[in-house]
């Protein structure tokens, strides 16, 4: 038996392809423990369909080349810790590592790991600098990075 939990989802439209739907968020859905999935359409005629084959077939179908979105409905401090996850330092052969990011290639840590998981309300709004060292305020003013003259 699995632990994992199901995943809800929305899908928003930008554009109203069919003419049938709108734009917004159209419908709700959820991708099941074992990657099935089931969308519930929204609007004048509600209907809740089965994709046996997973998120891969409500993109095919529904997705209208770009026209309509997936976007998870979890709790911004999951997402945050899925970011996290997926950034994490290359390793090669025998434990050697480039220093990079697997998911990004920046320096590791980048700076998307740092943000996902640095503690702070993942409601609020980022700004990278929040990220950057501070300047050190004992300094002499020489710029060396000491405190004496």
């Amino acid at each position: 038996m699995t632990k994992k939990k199901p995943t809800l989802f929305n899908l928003l439209r930008d554009t109203d392809v069919s003419g049938v739907s709108g734009t917004g968020k159209v419908a709700e859905g959820v991708i099941f423990s074992d990657g099935e999935a089931a969308i519930h359409w929204l609007g004048e005629w509600p209907t809740t369909t089965t994709h046996p084959k997973g998120i891969v077939s409500i993109k095919e179908v529904h997705g209208h080349h770009g026209a309509t979105r997936i976007v998870l409905a979890d709790d911004p401090a999951a997402r945050l810790a899925r970011i996290a996850e997926a950034h994490t330092v290359h390793e090669g052969g025998g434990g050697l590592t480039s220093g990079d990011c697997n998911e990004c290639g920046w320096a590791w840590p980048c700076p998307t790991r740092i943000w996902s998981s640095t503690d702070r309300d993942p409601l609020a709004t980022w700004d990278p600098t929040d990220d950057e060292p501070q300047p050190d305020t004992a300094s002499d003013g020489d710029g060396d990075g000491d405190d004496h003259a």
